[in-house]
C-alpha cells in the first residue's frame, strides 16, 4: 500500500492513532478477581469494608475477607445475621474464626419499677466514672422518665426472645446448622465476663503477646447495645459460659471440624464434670488432637454481684463467703481427677497454652483450687511450646522450674499469675529459672497478680507474700516491673523480691470502686467482722481454713461433692 502523497511514514501512524479514541484508564474492575483477592488480603479489616461499598462486584470479593472472624451473642438478630451467612454459597467458606460473646439479660425479667431503678443506678455511675476521668459527659442529663418507659418496652421484647430461645435449645439448633457449613473453621472462642476483650493483645492469627486477644471483642458492640446500656448484662449465674461452650462445641463435634485455636473463659468449673452425663470435652474425640492453641480461664466459685456485698449484712456476707468456699473445694475435688491434665496431655502440637483459675477465694488467698499437676501433665514435653500462661495454681518450685526448663528450647514468653508456692520460696524460684532458662534470650518474662510462697532459709520459714499488680486492670506494682527487668537484663544481678519489700494485696483491689465510695452500713466494727467470717465458717472436713483439707489423710468429702 502506497504512502499518501507528501506524508512520511510516521506521520501517517500519528494520523491514524490521532483518528482513534483516547486509551482507556484502567479501574479496580478490569483486575482479574484472583489478584484483587491478593489485595484484600493484606488489607485492614476497616478498609475491607469500604472496599465493600464500592459495588457489588468487589462487595461479593471483600465479603471473603471482611467475614475471617465472626462474633456473635445469644440474641435474634445475631442469630439471623450467622444464618443468613450461611446460607450464601460463597460466604460460609472464608469463616476461620467464630467468637461466642456470653452476654445475657438476667433473669428474671425485670418489673417496670425495678428497670427504671437500676437506669438511675446505671446513670449515676456513669456519670461519676465521666467525671473522675474529667469527660463531657458526666454533665449530660439524666434520661426522661419517657423515655425510659419507651427502653423498658424493647428489653421487655429482648429478654422474652432469650428466654425463648434457651427454653426451646434454638441455639443449640442454628450453631448446628451453621457451623456445618463452615468448612474452614478453625478457632473457636467463647468470651465470657470480658474475658479476651480488654487490654494489650493481637488477633487469633498472631501470638506475639501471650496471651491472645480478639481484636473484634475488644470495641465490638453488642445487639444489646439498643437499650442504651441502661441495664446491665451478665452470664448466667452459676453456669457462666457453659451453655455457650457446650452449645459450640456439639456443632464442631458434628461438622466434624479439626480445630487449630481453643479459647474458653471465663468457664464455671461443672462444665468439667463427666459425672453429670453432659457434652464437655471428653465428648469431642480426636477433634482437639491438633490444636495448636488453648486458653482456658476456669470459674472456681460461685460469681458474686459486688451490690450484693454491699446490701448484704454480716450474716449474710459470711453465709456468701461459705458458699465460695464450699464450691471451690467442689471444684477442687474435681480437678484432683486430672480432667484437665488429660484433656491437655491429647494436644502434642501445642504452641500457647493459658490455664488459669479465677481467684474468688478473697476471705483466703491459702485456698487454691487446683494445683499445677493438675492441669499439665508434669513429665510431658510438648515441642512447640512458644507461650505458656498458669493463673491461680498452687505448686512447687521444683515441679515448675523443672516443667518450664522442658520447654526451654521453645518457649519464649512465660507469665505466672496468682500462683503459691505451697512449701517453697520465690526467692529461689526466679534466680534458678533465670540461669536455667537464659531468659534474657526470651521475649517476655513477667510475674502479675499475688505470689505467696514460704521462706526456705534456715530460721526463715515464714509465709512470702508479694502482691505484682495486674497490667490490664489498674497496672502492674513497680515491684512486677523490677521482676521483669531481672529475667530480660543480664546485668540486674540483685533477685528484687526480699523479705524488706513484701507487700499485701491491698483492700481496695478486693471491692468494687462503687461500693468503696459508699461503706458498709449497719455492719459490726471490721475486726469482728473479719472473726466472723474466718473464724465461724464451716470448712467442708473442718480443720483450719488456711490449711487445704485434701492433704489430710482422714479428710472424707461429702458424697453429693461432684452430683
Amino acid at each position: 500500500m502506497s504512502e499518501p502523497q507528501g506524508q512520511t511514514p510516521q506521520q501517517t501512524d500519528d494520523t491514524i492513532m490521532s483518528e482513534r479514541e483516547p486509551p482507556k484508564k484502567l479501574t479496580l474492575l478490569d483486575l482479574p478477581p484472583e489478584i484483587l483477592h491478593q489485595v484484600c488480603a493484606h488489607l485492614p479489616l476497616k478498609s475491607i469494608r469500604s472496599f465493600r461499598l464500592t459495588n457489588r462486584f468487589l462487595g461479593d470479593i471483600g465479603a471473603c475477607h471482611a467475614l475471617p472472624e465472626l462474633v456473635f451473642y445469644l440474641h435474634t438478630t445475631d442469630f439471623a445475621a450467622l444464618r443468613s451467612i450461611a446460607s450464601h454459597p460463597i460466604y460460609p467458606r472464608f469463616v476461620r474464626s467464630l467468637v461466642y460473646g456470653c452476654d445475657l439479660l438476667p433473669s428474671p425479667r425485670l418489673s417496670l419499677k425495678q428497670y427504671i431503678a437500676d437506669c438511675r443506678r446505671m446513670e449515676k455511675r456513669r456519670v461519676k466514672m465521666h467525671a473522675r476521668h474529667a469527660c463531657d459527659e458526666a454533665n449530660r442529663p439524666p434520661k426522661p422518665q419517657a423515655e425510659v418507659r419507651e427502653s423498658y418496652k424493647e428489653y421487655k421484647r429482648v429478654h422474652q426472645a432469650q428466654e425463648e430461645i434457651m427454653r426451646d435449645e434454638r441455639d443449640y439448633e442454628i450453631l448446628r446448622e451453621v457451623v456445618g457449613k463452615m468448612t474452614n473453621l478453625k478457632e473457636v472462642m467463647v468470651s465470657s465476663d470480658f474475658e479476651f476483650r480488654v487490654g494489650s493483645g493481637t488477633s487469633s492469627s498472631d501470638g506475639r503477646n501471650g496471651l491472645m486477644k480478639s481484636d473484634a471483642l475488644r470495641n465490638c458492640r453488642t445487639p444489646f447495645d439498643k437499650l442504651d446500656c441502661l441495664t446491665q448484662l451478665d452470664g448466667e449465674k452459676g453456669q457462666e459460659g457453659v451453655r455457650h461452650l457446650r452449645a459450640l462445641l456439639m456443632a464442631v463435634k458434628e461438622a466434624g471440624i479439626e480445630l487449630k485455636s481453643l479459647c474458653a473463659g471465663l468457664i464455671h468449673w461443672s462444665f468439667f464434670n463427666e459425672a453429670l452425663g453432659n457434652f464437655g470435652f471428653h465428648s469431642m474425640g480426636n477433634l482437639l488432637a491438633n490444636l495448636t492453641r488453648f486458653e482456658l480461664l476456669v470459674l472456681p466459685g460461685p460469681s458474686q454481684d459486688p451490690e450484693d456485698f454491699q446490701r448484704a449484712d454480716a450474716i449474710e456476707m459470711n453465709n456468701m463467703s461459705i458458699d465460695v468456699m464450699e464450691e471451690i473445694y467442689r471444684c477442687q475435688g474435681l480437678m484432683r481427677t486430672g480432667v484437665i491434665r488429660n484433656l491437655v496431655k491429647g494436644m502434642p502440637n501445642l504452641e500457647i497454652l493459658s490455664i488459669g483459675f479465677m481467684d474468688h477465694a478473697e476471705d483466703n488467698d491459702f485456698i487454691f483450687p487446683a494445683r499445677l499437676q493438675d492441669v499439665v501433665p508434669l513429665n510431658h514435653t510438648f515441642p512447640n511450646l512458644e507461650s505458656l500462661r498458669l493463673e491461680g495454681l498452687e505448686t512447687e518450685r521444683q515441679e515448675l522450674t523443672d516443667f518450664v526448663v522442658r520447654h526451654k528450647d521453645s518457649l519464649m514468653r512465660l507469665e505466672l499469675r496468682d500462683m503459691r508456692l505451697v512449701t517453697t520460696s520465690w526467692r529461689k524460684l526466679l534466680p534458678e529459672l533465670r540461669y536455667e532458662l537464659k531468659t534474657e534470650l526470651m521475649e517476655e518474662v513477667s510475674i502479675y497478680g499475688m505470689a505467696l510462697g514460704m521462706g526456705e532459709e534456715d530460721g526463715d520459714q515464714e509465709l512470702e507474700e508479694w502482691f505484682m499488680g495486674d497490667p490490664e486492670d489498674h497496672g502492674a506494682t513497680e515491684l512486677a516491673t523490677k521482676v521483669q527487668k531481672f529475667f530480660m537484663n543480664p546485668n540486674v544481678s540483685d533477685c528484687p523480691l526480699s523479705r524488706e519489700n513484701m507487700e499485701p494485696i491491698p483492700d481496695d483491689d478486693l471491692m468494687d470502686e462503687d461500693i468503696l465510695d459508699h461503706p458498709l452500713e449497719g455492719l459490726m466494727p471490721d475486726h469482728e467482722l473479719a472473726e466472723l467470717i474466718l473464724g465461724g465458717m464451716q470448712f467442708p472436713g473442718g480443720g483450719h481454713p488456711f490449711q487445704d483439707p485434701f492433704d489430710d489423710p482422714s479428710f472424707e468429702a461429702p458424697g453429693d461433692w461432684l452430683d
